[in-house]
């Protein structure tokens, strides 16, 4: 019983109207995450798609929400849809290609009001049903609705979980980013998703220098270790940190020749996350323990049974020490 409560979302379902949305976003208390945009083809095709689907008539699926500390929502809804229509009540974007409406395409939120008011006060009507995730709720179970309801990728849980932790978090990371300089080339171009990256990496340190709080069990997944390593990279040195970081990283860099980085590339970004991880801490594991990096390095990567256990088995505290032992025993 007492995992259950531990692990219990807390939640709530409400039905609010376009009309209410819109302003609660022109307030400031309808927050989107911070992630790329998508092309205005895209949004228009987005925002027509779903007047048309509520002038038919048709209940659009819940939209997930995390209710935070000031009252506002932060939207959970990996399609965008919301958003899309936010913006278009904004005027920031027109209707096109309605396929049961074409008299309403090239119109804007005005000109919608204004000749057809009888349309625009049925859509300002509609209400759209959330499932609210009440702000008590640890900020880890929030981010796990992703995996389980939305199935975000990197960059979108990045933006959230930003939304979700404060500026704090997003400075910090941002400050060691631009630290690394023309290093980090086995991240991404994109900048959320660098980030990402560097916060995984940092969380298997986390979890091999045994920074874990008491009372947390050995079976915390992905997300519940993700907010411990956020907590802790908040509260420690951040110039140790980034100093650390930058020197492993110029390492690996050295290390990592052509064939390599192509072996690394073509893992898929979860898989390069979780090499990447290990390998940036075999080198602060020997520059502690006066190892051979060179031969660190190559225990895992070429490490056909280790590469398989990391790839498949499941990103929790008590997998990460088991890998973490078997690395140990490869560099002695």
């Amino acid at each position: 019983m007492s995992s259950f409560l531990n692990h219990h979302i807390d939640s709530c379902e409400k039905k609010i109207s376009i009309h209410q949305l819109r302003r609660m976003y022109r307030e400031g208390r309808l927050v989107f995450p911070s992630v790329p945009s998508k092309t205005k083809m895209r949004m228009i095709e987005s925002t027509s798609k779903t007047l048309e689907t509520i002038l038919m008539g048709i209940i659009l699926p819940v939209v997930y929400v995390s209710e935070r500390q000031d009252g506002s929502l932060l939207v959970l809804d990996a399609s965008d849809r919301l958003l899309h229509l936010m913006k278009f009540l904004k005027g920031n974007i027109l209707i096109t290609e309605l396929e049961f409406y074409p008299e309403l395409n090239g119109c804007g939120p005005a000109e919608l009001e204004r000749k057809f008011p009888r349309i625009a006060s049925f859509i300002y009507d509609y209400k759209i049903n959330f499932q609210v995730i009440e702000y008590t709720t640890p900020k880890y179970m929030h981010m796990q609705v992703g995996s389980y309801i939305e199935k975000w990728d990197f960059v979108r849980e990045q933006g959230i979980r930003y939304k979700l932790y404060g500026e704090e978090l997003r400075n910090n990371l941002d400050f060691l980013e631009r630290s690394m300089g023309r290093y980090g080339v086995f991240f991404s171009r994109w900048r959320l998703k660098r980030q990402y990256f560097i916060l995984r990496i940092l969380m298997y340190r986390f979890v091999f220098e045994n920074n874990v709080q008491a009372g947390y069990t050995e079976d915390m997944g992905l997300q519940q270790l993700l907010d411990q390593t956020a907590g802790w990279f908040m509260r420690k040195d951040l110039m140790i940190i980034v100093n650390g970081f930058v020197d492993a990283d110029q390492k690996l860099t050295k290390w990592m020749n052509k064939e390599y980085r192509t072996l690394l590339v073509q893992k898929g970004e979860e898989q390069r996350v979780r090499t990447l991880g290990y390998l940036y801490n075999i080198v602060w594991m020997c520059g502690g323990n006066e190892y051979k990096i060179g031969k660190g390095l190559e225990s895992i990567f070429f490490d056909e049974q280790l590469r398989e256990k990391i790839k498949k088995e499941k990103v929790t505290f008590a997998n990460i020490r088991k890998h973490y032992k078997e690395i140990e025993k490869r560099l002695r």
